[in-house]
């Protein structure tokens, strides 16, 4: 369904005395906030939203974020959007029981500085441009995983090169937002010359590999911790979904496996036997969802994305 068929306009009615979360299964962002919710313990109803459809740019959400992004948490009247904002939020206002800390009191000031410190390293890194980058310059990620196999990603690049103008859409479609949606699709333009130059993309990868040394000589230095701590902290939350995203690019071949990093290979190992990490990533319906709406007609007309046995066998291939 194109974006213009989204007719929705009103706040979905949610029986929810609690915060409520928007999200989308294969954002960065949501699955981020996702681990935090679930590290802590905070019970929360997941409210889906329709991105293949466009429904983040209905007036109904760009109420609640008029960036047209998830993830965004509501709790009654308060509307907290953006990943980083809602992680702020959460650890300060859910520290007590049943919620656990993700910057325990019993840290030393030195781990608490290197938490602190890889956590904004992390954050910082440009994930839309490394992913999109990843479609273009296929040579880095031979060996996507589901969702990113080849037509998947050829019809996200297609979707990106016109994002831009689909933005000004959108603006013109809803003049209260136009000035926030005009500046995203000025940032949008922008990223795309950067995506298309491989001497960008590599410099970015060369940046990526430099924050992963240092997570690498971090880990060694305590093979039995997490990433600073015995404590599972939100520096882990931001360093697994960002391996788990790389995972899933097919850039891990690029940047760690075959004895390059070891500690971080064994790391994203452990981080599958975490409930909470199983529970911020996609599950295989939702993968396999995103695959179908992602994927050309023509393709899906058999001609070419995956036998329905190659699609099965992909997904019970993934460790979730």
């Amino acid at each position: 369904m194109p974006d213009s068929a989204v007719t929705m306009c009103k706040i979905p009615e949610l029986e929810a005395e609690g915060p409520v979360l928007f999200y989308h299964s294969q954002s960065f962002y949501s699955q981020k906030v996702l681990l935090v919710l679930h590290e802590k313990n905070i019970s929360f109803l997941a409210y889906e939203v329709n991105v293949a459809a466009g429904e983040q740019y209905s007036p109904w959400f760009l109420d609640l974020n008029p960036k047209g992004e998830v993830p965004v948490l509501k709790i009654g009247s308060l509307v907290v959007p953006e990943s980083a904002q809602i992680i702020n939020y959460v650890e300060r206002n859910f520290q007590h029981e049943p919620h656990r800390r993700l910057l325990p009191r019993d840290l030393s000031p030195e781990q608490e500085k290197k938490i602190l410190r890889l956590s904004n390293l992390i954050s910082k890194l440009p994930i839309g441009t490394i992913s999109m980058g990843s479609f273009i310059h296929v040579d880095f990620s031979p060996h996507p995983k589901p969702p990113f196999i080849a037509p998947v990603r050829r019809s996200l690049v297609t979707s990106d090169r016109v994002m831009s103008e689909n933005l000004k859409r959108h603006a013109k479609d809803n003049p209260i937002y136009a000035d926030v949606l005009l500046r995203k699709s000025d940032f949008y333009a922008r990223k795309r010359d950067n995506i298309c130059k491989r001497e960008d993309y590599v410099k970015l990868l060369e940046r990526l590999e430099e924050i992963l040394a240092e997570v690498e000589a971090e880990l060694r230095s305590h093979p039995d911790w997490w990433l600073c701590s015995p404590h599972f902290t939100i520096a882990d939350c931001c360093l697994g979904i960002l391996l788990y995203r790389l995972y899933s690019l097919g850039l891990e071949d690029h940047l760690w496996t075959g004895g390059r990093k070891p500690h971080t290979e064994r790391y994203l190992q452990r981080l599958y036997a975490r409930e909470s990490f199983l529970s911020a990533i996609p599950s295989r319906i939702s993968t396999l969802r995103t695959m179908w709406n992602k994927t050309p007609a023509n393709y899906k007309l058999g001609v070419g994305l995956l036998s329905a046995s190659s699609v099965i066998a992909a997904l019970l291939a993934m460790r979730k």
